[in-house]
């Protein structure tokens, strides 16, 4: 089961792919750390929760969530985490600091951590897609917690549901 989960939510197979994954995202952010969040749909929540909530809790451990970033969360390194940071017009690579996982009803959670101290004072734009196209991100301006001035826009990649933060 784990093994089609990892393909469906992470390799495209064709150029005609469409999202089979649809994650819902918050962000809190401030100068200096950005916290992502991601709320999956029901049958990618439910494929999650029973490989990685193994003791059937609902409360993830230390090992489940060392064993869903090893065996998911690491391999998206290749897409950025689906969060492309931009810093002074350049693409700077994710380095998640913290992982957090919990279960919400039904659904399954991820929440990571992003240490932005380097790029203090510094223009910033961050965005959220998946360009192999098996994840639709959603991101709503209620969802975002921050007291920086931004705009939030839709991005006209031809990925489904791209948005974009500009930090004025």
């Amino acid at each position: 089961m784990l093994k089609i989960c990892a393909c469906l939510l992470f390799y495209a197979c064709s150029a005609l792919a469409h999202p089979h994954t649809f994650i819902t995202v918050s962000l809190e952010l401030n100068e200096t750390e950005l916290k992502v969040r991601w709320l999956f749909d029901e049958m990618t929540s439910q494929s999650l929760l029973e490989d990685f909530d193994t003791d059937r809790n609902g409360i993830f451990s230390p090992k489940e969530t060392e064993a869903f970033k090893k065996e998911v969360f690491n391999d998206l390194k290749q897409f950025s985490f689906f969060t492309h940071l931009q810093v002074a017009n350049k693409s700077v690579p994710l380095k998640p600091t913290q992982l957090f996982l919990w279960r919400e009803n039904n659904a399954f959670g991820v929440e990571f951590h992003v240490d932005l101290k380097p790029y203090v004072h510094q223009k910033k734009s961050i965005g959220f897609w998946d360009e192999s196209f098996l994840c639709a991100l959603s991101l709503e301006k209620e969802q975002i917690r921050t007291s920086l001035p931004y705009t939030l826009k839709e991005v006209d990649n031809a990925y489904y549901y791209g948005y974009l933060l500009e930090f004025l």
